[in-house]
């Protein structure tokens, strides 16, 4: 820690001289966390998906508006504020009667409303003439640089840190049994060498460096240890258990962009190819369901296996086509096992194959530390895309090479089509065609034979219609058909399923705003899944349905009420001879949410849910939750606060409801709530100096129907888990 001490104080020094940048306000901050909030509540299940990169695009975008002059639909659609239709009726007001002159004149852009033009307005520019590049050194001289300390520790203690206990909140065996001898150097070498305790210390570290100059330059650098893993000692003597560093460029000279080190890519409806972030999730934004993918993008997130690590470039071919090509090679975690070789002593590589892949990132024991790289993986592809008077065509090809073959260890009826072998080659076409208030799209992919005696590959195809009727009335219609047999080891599109394959479903969705004042969403999604899943030992099908009225009186008042019923087919959980018969899994939820400005410096927010889930003729189980939020963002004091307190009560887990929380910079937190007890926390911002800001918050959850929260060696004894999270932020 001396080293992190010394660098502060230096920071701290040096704060006089700071480049004076513009910090978005409290009210734009709110913004953008409450659209944030939106779109995770939406992921459900997916909650491990990392925002940050989210939040930072739309940050960024706070201080580099978009220039609507020089636009596309796929820069507007980063924005995740608009609907396809909303962005096409911008760009044919654009094409029709040429450049925007203020940004009051998208008052007169058709199919666009006041409230939504009050949404994208802190997030548009309008530019005068001119255009012309930046040089380098005017660019270099003229960025950004950001600084980000971030750490997080659970007060309690867990099982995994005996003999590590910071403050003074021991774990104990909750049936009594007396703990090992933790002060007996030889015990606890015994629990690390067993796994039985974790390696490093329970405090968790996150630092970032990242320069960038509007959007044409973006460089970072960023490191990871985990809690549980050691610290410059150990297994882990370079210090930080991850490292990740990129250089992003875009319309340098000929180049439109240039990926060095650690990037995304993502293209057409995602069905081919699409890695980091994305939403194919159905919400109560009815008409979002159409992806304008953005190409290549940085990678600033923390997630040590979804990414790519290489070098991208997009360049015009000739007019109007434009070309990418990438190329990523990186190790990947996973549970290898080594063949024998009968003919000769040791292990033949050939004869090595892997059973799974390891995805969380954790090397906190021995046992996960020897799943660590374990896996080298080689991508490599392209896209060619032909840009229309308004309309798209591209194409797709990736593929992916993995250094020992996939054979899964336990191969089920349900699980036969999904991928195996060492390469996968998808192949994919996708298409986008406005026609005046209409917008088409969709992609079809295909995945290649990867060599003799494979399958002959799968296909996939989604396909959408949007359509604005009326200034008032939107509508959506999308068709999926994803074969059992399409393996896209990089596909994430509009699907019911996590996965992209084995489902069928027609999608139809609609929204109307009578006035300024009301918007009612609604959609209803039928899906079939034409072979066995997990959990579901036949063909079957279900439904989800979707009603919102949103109100908003004035502009820091807004109330709306949500009603969502999902059926879906599961086993029977009757212990019958046979096979196991199929059920409906229906659950239903009632949420009512409430967000009120009392002043310019505060802000209310209410929510009342509850949750009914039913397995077949089981008996209904119940659940429920109601918070209050208090915001305080004053304009001119240099602290704010956030706070939170929650009651909850769900008969089970499968009761279990979503609550979006407030967090520090760069963490996004949707855990699921289950049990009975009370959640609570509390958020401090304090700008220390003009471009220092410094972060602390502390949650506590409390149950009242446990004597033990979690298991294994996250296990914490007793019925309250509380956690403490510190950032600090300098920009220079």
């Amino acid at each position: 820690m001396r080293r992190y001490a010394g660098l502060l104080l230096g920071l701290l020094l040096c704060s006089a001289a700071v480049r004076a940048q513009r910090e978005p306000s409290p009210e734009l901050r709110e913004l953008v966390e409450q659209r944030i909030s939106a779109i995770a509540e939406q992921l459900g299940d997916d909650s491990d998906v990392d925002l940050s990169e989210l939040a930072d695009q739309l940050l960024d975008r706070l201080q580099d508006p978009v220039d609507l002059n020089r636009t596309s639909a796929e820069e507007l659609g980063s924005l995740h504020l608009l609907s396809d239709i909303e962005t096409r009726a911008i760009l044919e007001h654009l094409r029709r009667f040429g450049k925007f002159i203020s940004i009051y004149e998208l008052q007169a852009v058709d199919g666009l409303d006041l409230a939504t033009l009050e949404l994208i307005k802190p997030f548009v520019a309008i530019s005068g003439e001119g255009g012309s590049r930046t040089p380098l050194k005017v660019m270099l001289a003229n960025g950004n640089h950001e600084l980000l300390l971030r750490t997080q520790v659970n007060i309690e203690q867990r099982r995994g840190f005996l003999g590590r206990d910071p403050f003074g909140s021991p774990y104990y065996y909750p049936n009594g049994d007396p703990l090992p001898d933790v002060d007996d150097p030889a015990v606890m070498d015994s629990l690390r060498r067993n796994n039985k305790v974790y390696l490093g210390s329970p405090w968790k570290a996150y630092t970032r460096y990242r320069f960038r100059y509007r959007r044409q330059i973006d460089f970072g650098i960023t490191a990871e240890k985990d809690e549980g893993e050691e610290f410059f000692q150990g297994t882990q003597q370079r210090g930080y258990d991850f490292y990740s560093a990129h250089l992003f460029l875009r319309d340098i000279g000929p180049v439109k962009a240039l990926a060095l080190g650690d990037y995304q890519a993502q293209f057409g409806q995602g069905l081919t190819f699409s890695s980091g972030l994305a939403f194919s999730r159905k919400s109560a934004y009815t008409m979002n369901i159409k992806r304008n993918a953005p190409g290549l993008a940085p990678y600033t997130s923390v997630n040590e296996n979804q990414f790519l690590r290489g070098a991208a470039v997009t360049m015009d071919v000739v007019p109007r086509l434009e070309g990418t090509a990438f190329i990523s090679h990186k190790q990947y975690d996973a549970n290898v096992q080594a063949g024998e070789d009968t003919t000769f002593s040791g292990f033949d590589a050939d004869l090595t194959t892997f059973s799974s892949f390891q995805e969380d990132g954790f090397h906190r024991t021995y046992a996960e530390l020897d799943k660590r790289n374990a896996l080298n993986e080689l991508i490599y592809g392209g896209h060619l895309r032909y840009k229309g008077q308004g309309w798209g065509l591209g194409a797709t090809a990736a593929r992916v090479d993995y250094g020992h073959a996939l054979s899964r260890s336990t191969l089920r009826p349900y699980n036969q089509f999904e991928f195996q072998g060492s390469s996968n080659t998808t192949v994919g076409v996708d298409w986008n065609v406005p026609y005046r208030n209409l917008s088409w799209f969709g992609e079809v992919a295909r995945n290649l034979p990867a060599g003799p005696g494979s399958s002959e590959g799968g296909y996939a195809g989604v396909t959408g219609l949007l359509a604005a009727l009326d200034k008032r009335l939107s509508l959506a219609l999308l068709y999926r058909e994803l074969r059992r047999d399409f393996q896209g080891l990089y596909s994430s599109a509009f699907s019911e399923s996590t996965n992209p394959w084995n489902e069928r479903g027609l999608y139809a969705g609609i929204e109307i705003k009578p006035n300024r004042q009301w918007v009612f969403n609604a959609y209803f999604d039928q899906f079939t899944f034409p072979w066995l899943r997990f959990q579901t030992d036949a063909p079957s099908n279900g439904h989800e349905s979707l009603g919102q009225l949103t109100w908003t009186p004035s502009r820091g008042t807004q109330l709306y009420i949500k009603a969502r019923r999902q059926v879906r087919p599961r086993n029977s959980g009757e212990d019958l001879p046979g096979v196991t018969p199929l059920v409906d899994s229906r659950q239903d939820n009632l949420r009512f949410n409430a967000s009120h400005k009392v002043s310019p410096s505060v802000t209310l927010r209410t929510r009342v849910e509850t949750v009914d889930y039913q397995r077949g003729e089981e008996p209904v189980e119940h659940g429920f939750l109601v918070y209050q939020d208090v915001i305080h963002r004053p304009m001119q004091s240099p602290l704010e606060f956030t706070g939170r307190i929650m009651l909850f009560a769900t008969d089970s887990y499968d009761a279990r409801l979503y609550a979006f929380e407030s967090d520090v910079p760069g963490v996004f937190s949707l855990p699921p709530i289950y049990g009975r007890g009370m959640k609570w926390y509390a958020m401090l911002r304090w700008s220390v100096a003009r471009n220092i800001d410094l972060w602390a918050r502390y949650g506590a959850t409390l149950y009242t129907d446990r004597n033990a929260i979690g298991s294994g060696l996250q296990e914490t004894a007793g019925s309250r888990k509380s956690d403490l999270k510190a950032t600090l932020r300098v920009k220079f």
